[in-house]
């Protein structure tokens, strides 16, 4: 018998941990460029401040999926993806889409079939794997948390104006172009120069 279709919101007591993105833009010490000279102050800070944003927004839909429904992100964003698809998948492609490791996707398509969102079929193209196919419920369920999502992208968007977006938008397109080609590189060693500050002793 499966579960509700919604899970009880967890209790929360005490007081709510601090985000990360609390910890605002990242900046660098004054005497960076003088530390390494062949680095530069601003595509560090842009960096880090990056990494932090990142961190900080999936924090936060990890804290609501947690809130709302009992379940990590990833196990809902695997939903996600399946109800997006409109046709089954196999928990390779779901690994692709969701991003993580393939045995994460099993534990995490466990959660969901107890939950009683997806099901597990046989593949009639290859009888080694399975298709995974979302149930009625799971359809119910995504049509019930994907709104929220959407509000939370609006509101954690909303200091900055509609011209600005489109702007970040591009300004992200270049970064993630080049973090594209560079990741058909080989990587190369970690290595160049440093002069050591005397603060650091």
């Amino acid at each position: 018998m499966s579960e509700p279709n919604r899970s009880k919101p967890l209790r929360r007591t005490g007081r709510p941990k601090s985000s990360i993105a609390a910890l605002g833009v990242v900046r660098v010490d004054p005497d960076f460029g003088q530390e390494y000279p062949d680095g530069d102050a601003t595509s560090t800070q842009c960096y880090a401040t990056l990494a932090r944003t990142g961190e900080a927004l999936l924090a936060e839909l990890e804290r609501r999926f947690e809130a709302s429904l009992a379940l990590p992100q990833t196990a809902a964003t695997a939903l996600a993806a399946l109800d997006g698809a409109g046709e089954p998948l196999t928990p390779s492609q779901i690994s692709e889409r969701v991003l993580v490791p393939s045995a994460t996707v099993t534990a995490t398509l466990d959660l969901l079939e107890h939950r009683g969102w997806i099901r597990r079929t046989p593949n009639p193209e290859d009888r080694r794997s399975l298709l995974i196919e979302i149930t009625a419920a799971g359809r119910a369920t995504a049509d019930e948390f994907l709104p929220g999502v959407r509000a939370v992208e609006r509101q954690m968007l909303s200091k900055i104006s509609k011209k600005e977006r489109h702007v970040l938008l591009d300004l992200l397109g270049r970064v993630l172009a080049q973090a594209a080609e560079l990741a058909t590189e080989e990587p190369g060693p970690l290595t160049g120069r440093r002069v050591r500050p005397e603060r650091l002793g």
